[in-house]
C-alpha cells in the first residue's frame, strides 16, 4: 500500500521524535537508576564505617583486665556481642550483620544469606560492596578490629532498595507513555503541518491537471514569498509560454494551410484549363504553363522556408566563427540587386566589423531582409543599407521607399506567415522571411527590430555583438558608396 506524501511526512515525524525521544529517556532513567543505586551504597558503606568505629573488639565475651572489669563497659564503644547493634537502623528495613572473622554470625536484624564470597572478600580487604536482588539491598562490609589476629568482626549494612526500584518502575511507566504519547502527538501535528503546507502543491497538481484536460487558461495563482510560491510562479509562467506557444501552433497551421491553399488551388485550376479547351490553344496553354510555374514556386518556397526554420529552431546552434560583416554585406548586396534590376540598392556607410557567427545564416538572414525592402519598393526606387560599428555592437539598418508598416502590423511583422497585406501581386512573400531572419539575428546574441522612417518607407534594423571591443575603422562615406 502506497502512502501519500502527507501520511509519509507524518510517520517520518513521529519516528522521529520516537527515536530521539526514547534516547532522552533512556539516559534519564539509566541516569537516576544510577543515581538512586549510587546513594544507597554510599547510605551503605557509611552506615557500615560508622557501626565499625563503635565496636570493641579488643576482648572476647567474658573477659576481664587487671581491675576486674569488663571492657565493654568503659568508654564510648559497644561491644561487638552487644545486641544494640543490631537496633542502629535509620531507615526501615535496614539490615545489620555482625560476624566473627571466621564468619560466624554474632547477631543480625534480619534473616538474610550473605553470601560467602562476600564475606571473604570483606575479611581480605577490609571492606567490600554489592548488591543483592533477593530482598533487593546495597550492602556494604567493613571490617572492625586489627587485620591479624582472631580478635575483630564483620559488620555488615544493607540499605533498602525497594523504594528506589519502585521510584524506577513509575518513572519507566510515565516515560514510556510519554514517549509513545508524545510521538503519537508529533505524527499528528506532522499530518496537520503536512496537510497545510503541501496545499499549494495540490493545488498545482489540480492546475496541472486541469490544463492538461484542456483549459489552457487556468492558472495556479498562489502568492506566496516561500519555495512553493516561486515555484507557483515559475510554473504559471510555464503555462503562459505553453498557451502561447500553442497558440502559435494553432496560427501558424491555419496560416500554413491558407497560404498553401492558394497555389494548390491555382494549380489544379490550370491543370484542368490544360486539361479542357486550354490545351488546345497555344496562348491559353503558355498562360496556363506560366501560372502553373509560379504556383508552384510560391509553395516550394514557402515548403523550403517553413523547414529551413523548424531545422533552425531544431537543431543546435552551428559552431561560430570569426566574420567580417562589412565583407559580408558587400557581398550580399551584389547578390541581392540581382532580384530586382529596377529597384537599386545603395551602401551609404560601411564601417569594419567582425562578429562571432554562422556565416551561412548571417547571409540568409540579410539575404531575407534584402529581398522584403526589394518587395515593397516601387519601380524606380532605392534601398539603402547602412553598416554602424559601436563600442560591443554592430548595427545594420535597410530602408525601403516602400509604404511603410501600418501601426497595428508592427507587433507581428515578424510573426510567421505574416506578410504585409497591402502587398496581392506577384512579389508577396511567404511571411516566413522576417520570422527566420529574427531567429537567426536571436541564435547570434542580436536583435532584429522594425520602424517606420519619417519621410517614406521602413527601415530594418538588425544589431549584433561585436566579436571584440572596437570602434569602427574605415568608414566609406556617401560619396564612395557602392550602388548595386
Amino acid at each position: 500500500m502506497k502512502l501519500s506524501l502527507r501520511a509519509r511526512f507524518a510517520l517520518l515525524a513521529g519516528i522521529l521524535v520516537f527515536a530521539v525521544a526514547s534516547l532522552a529517556a533512556l539516559g534519564g532513567y539509566l541516569a537516576m537508576r544510577t543515581s538512586l543505586l549510587h546513594r544507597a551504597a554510599r547510605t551503605a558503606q557509611s552506615q557500615a564505617a560508622q557501626v565499625a568505629t563503635m565496636v570493641d573488639v579488643s576482648a572476647p565475651t567474658g573477659s576481664q583486665d587487671a581491675a576486674g572489669a569488663q571492657t565493654n563497659n568503659q568508654g564510648n564503644t559497644v561491644d561487638i556481642n552487644d545486641p544494640a547493634l543490631t537496633h542502629l537502623r535509620g531507615v526501615p528495613g535496614t539490615l545489620i550483620d555482625v560476624r566473627r572473622k571466621d564468619g560466624t554470625l554474632i547477631q543480625a536484624s534480619s534473616t538474610v544469606l550473605l553470601p560467602s564470597a562476600f564475606s571473604r572478600r570483606c575479611l581480605s580487604s577490609g571492606h567490600a560492596q554489592m548488591r543483592l536482588d533477593q530482598p533487593p539491598l546495597a550492602l556494604a562490609c567493613q571490617r572492625a578490629g586489627p587485620s591479624s589476629g582472631t580478635l575483630g568482626g564483620l559488620i555488615t549494612v544493607g540499605a533498602p532498595l525497594a523504594d528506589a526500584f519502585a521510584s524506577l518502575r513509575t518513572l519507566r511507566t510515565v516515560l514510556i507513555f510519554g514517549v509513545l504519547s508524545g510521538a503519537l502527538l508529533s505524527a499528528g501535528l506532522a499530518l496537520i503541518v503536512a496537510r497545510r503546507a503541501l496545499r499549494p502543491v495540490r493545488r498545482i497538481a489540480e492546475t496541472a491537471e486541469t490544463i492538461r484536460g484542456g483549459d489552457l487558461a487556468r492558472r495556479i495563482g498562489y502568492q506566496g514569498s516561500d519555495e512553493l510560491g516561486r515555484l507557483a510562479a515559475v510554473l504559471d509562467a510555464c503555462f503562459d509560454e505553453l498557451e502561447q506557444a500553442l497558440e502559435r501552433q494553432r496560427r501558424f497551421g491555419a496560416d500554413a494551410s491558407h497560404e498553401l491553399r492558394t497555389p494548390i488551388a491555382a494549380i489544379r485550376a490550370n491543370v484542368e484549363l490544360l486539361r479542357g479547351w486550354a490545351g488546345a490553344d497555344p496562348v491559353a496553354r503558355q498562360a496556363a504553363i506560366a501560372s502553373l510555374d509560379q504556383a508552384s514556386r510560391r509553395a516550394a518556397r514557402l515548403v523550403e522556408d517553413l523547414l529551413f526554420l523548424a531545422r533552425l529552431e531544431r537543431e543546435p546552434p552551428a559552431a561560430h566563427a570569426p566574420v567580417a560583416l562589412d565583407d559580408l554585406v558587400l557581398a550580399v548586396v551584389r547578390e541581392a540587386g540581382q532580384l530586382r534590376p529596377d529597384v537599386s540598392i545603395h551602401v551609404t556607410r560601411l564601417d569594419e566589423a567582425t562578429i562571432e557567427g554562422d556565416e551561412l545564416r548571417l547571409q540568409q538572414l540579410l539575404l531575407n531582409l534584402l529581398d522584403n525592402a526589394l518587395r515593397v519598393s516601387p519601380a524606380g526606387g532605392s534601398v539603402t543599407v547602412d553598416l554602424t560599428a559601436h563600442t560591443g555592437t554592430a548595427t545594420i539598418a535597410i530602408s525601403d521607399e516602400g509604404p511603410g508598416i501600418e501601426p497595428e502590423e508592427l507587433a507581428r511583422i515578424f510573426d510567421r506567415l505574416y506578410s504585409r497585406r497591402q502587398l496581392h501581386d506577384e512579389r508577396a512573400g511567404s511571411g516566413l522571411g522576417l520570422a527566420i531572419a529574427r531567429a537567426i539575428a536571436h541564435d547570434h546574441g542580436g536583435e532584429l527590430t522594425a520602424r517606420n522612417d519619417r519621410h517614406r518607407g521602413a527601415i530594418l534594423t538588425v544589431t549584433l555583438p561585436l566579436r571584440r571591443r572596437e570602434l569602427a575603422s574605415g568608414v566609406l562615406n556617401t560619396a564612395d558608396a557602392l550602388d548595386a
